[in-house]
């Protein structure tokens, strides 16, 4: 007989092994990957365990990194940051991965983790966190959210002062917000900082172009060309100021043409200002200040005109002949003032620029006449008729020149001088009574009374009505008419002498 078993129990075992399983599955769940282990002591702590999975899933997430799978990279760097959380290089990693995925709010949090992690890193991340704030602002600015894209540039330029990329582009956003004084404010310094930066010269001249200072915005193109030659932007905007100063120049002449010379000087001002150094734009606008009578502020643009042509060119020539005009004009303006000193000395500058002119010296000639300066003045007659002989208005001046210089000397008794300039006024103007008159005077003194007879039947036959000539008349033919007197000399004679050519610069050679 068998003995008894110590410790019996009821409980058959099946169900003991059924209770195992489920204490198993209590710890481990479904997995069945521990339930192998004979001795748990050589698996490891917990610890090594969770880095060991925590090292799984970083790899797995720098494998898709490497391959360009950002989204799963994303998943294996969470994972394997709820293992380890106070490790900073996967937020760095996870970081990038949202950077890659233009999730930048994700890679700013994940840049800010690593900051407060890893402060020996602060420079490497703040370089990082500044270049997601800078992606961002690009990305808002394209979507024309300028105040979002303002902020985000303006945190990077804190968190990088010295990259002068970030302040420029805060100052584009600024332009699109319509801040302009903040926006001119901030540039102005920009380049104080930076003087040889093309682009923010460039960024200028728009603003300048806008608000119409178009000196200051050509300045600033200049400028900018000056430091890039090739610079496309200021280039742009340079041609387009070209087109707008000839555009406005055409509708300076159309107004010009239809006479309203008020219109046409402001459109070529604005010519000007678009492109001041096109000759042809001062040269125009300085005729157009002539003919207004604004002789001093024209005289300043053909004298620019001049300056800014090519020596010979038919812009020089064009801006030459205008200033001379304008000298011209304004001495005639003095002239009728009684301004005579002040004629003169515009005449003369005139005549330094265009010594071919005729007409300069004849106007000028009339100064000195009335001056009393007869020398200067038959000088200059002379001068203009030599340029233009045959020119009976200015054979008329010389004659009258001549006419004064006899009577000062027939009244200093000179007789025989007197009697010399009244012949050559003759020749010069044979048909002026008075001179005959004057001579037949001069030769009476001089004892020369047939002489002095045919001269006043000449008076006569050209003015029977003059008192003077019929008063000399009267002593020189007593008890005469004047038809007698007239008849006394043959007529034949008396036309043939009033009808010779008046006398050429060139018969005293």
């Amino acid at each position: 007989m068998e003995a008894p078993e110590l410790f019996a129990t009821a409980v058959p075992e099946e169900q003991l092994e059924g209770g195992w399983d489920r204490a198993l599955q209590g710890v481990f769940g479904p997995r069945q990957c521990l339930r192998c282990v004979e001795s748990p002591r050589g698996v490891g702590s917990l610890l090594t365990i969770v880095q060991g999975r925590m090292q799984e899933h970083w790899q797995k997430g720098q494998d898709f990194s490497s391959c360009g799978q950002w989204e799963e990279a994303v998943i294996c760097y969470t994972k394997a940051i709820s293992l380890d959380p106070q490790r900073a290089e996967l937020y760095e990693q996870r970081a990038e991965a949202f950077l890659q995925l233009c999730d930048f709010q994700s890679a700013k949090l994940n840049l800010m983790k690593v900051l407060m992690l890893a402060p020996a890193r602060k420079q490497h991340c703040l370089a990082r966190l500044a270049l997601v704030l800078d992606l961002q602002g690009q990305c808002l600015l394209d979507q024309e959210l300028y105040s979002e894209a303002l902020e985000a540039f303006t945190h990077a330029a804190e968190l990088q002062p010295h990259c002068r990329v970030f302040h420029q582009r805060s100052i584009v956003c600024l332009a699109a917000l319509g801040e302009f004084p903040e926006f001119l404010q901030m540039l102005n310094r920009e380049l104080e900082e930076d003087v040889r930066n093309p682009d923010m010269y460039v960024l200028r001249a728009f603003f300048y172009k806008r608000s119409g200072q178009l000196a200051l915005c050509l300045q600033d193109i200049q400028q900018a060309l000056k430091l890039e030659p090739q610079h496309r932007a200021a280039q742009v905007l340079w041609h387009r100021l070209v087109r707008q100063g000839q555009e406005a120049k055409a509708q300076a002449v159309l107004k010009a043409l239809r006479g309203d010379l008020r219109g046409a000087l402001y459109e070529i001002s604005f010519a000007i200002e678009s492109d001041p150094l096109a000759a042809e734009f001062f040269t125009l606008r300085g005729t157009l200040l002539r003919q207004l009578k604004d002789f001093s502020a024209a005289s300043k643009d053909l004298a620019r005109a001049r300056e800014l042509s090519a020596l010979g060119s038919p812009e020089a020539r064009e801006a030459q002949r205008q200033l001379v005009l304008t000298y011209n004009d304004c001495a005639v303006r003095c002239y009728a003032l009684g301004q005579l000193d002040e004629a003169v000395k515009l005449l003369g500058e005139a005549l330094q620029n265009e010594k071919t002119e005729q007409g300069l010296y004849a106007n000028r000639g009339d100064c000195f006449f009335c001056l009393g300066e007869l020398t200067y003045a038959l000088a200059d007659y002379q001068q203009a008729l030599e340029l233009s002989p045959g020119n009976r208005a200015v054979q008329e001046r010389v004659a009258a020149v001549l006419h004064e210089k006899g009577c000062q000397d027939l009244a200093a008794r000179r007789f025989l001088e007197a009697e010399a300039c009244f012949s050559m006024a003759i020749e010069h103007d044979p048909r002026g009574a008075l001179y005959y008159l004057c001579r037949a005077m001069a030769k009476r003194c001089l004892g020369k009374v047939e002489s002095s007879r045919e001269d006043v039947a000449l008076g006569l036959r050209l003015s029977p009505t003059d008192s003077k000539i019929l008063s000399l008349a009267h002593l020189l033919f007593p008890r005469k008419t004047v038809q007698a007197i007239l008849r006394s000399f043959a007529r034949q004679t008396l036309d043939e002498t009033l009808q010779s050519p008046p006398r050429l610069p060139y018969d005293d050679a």
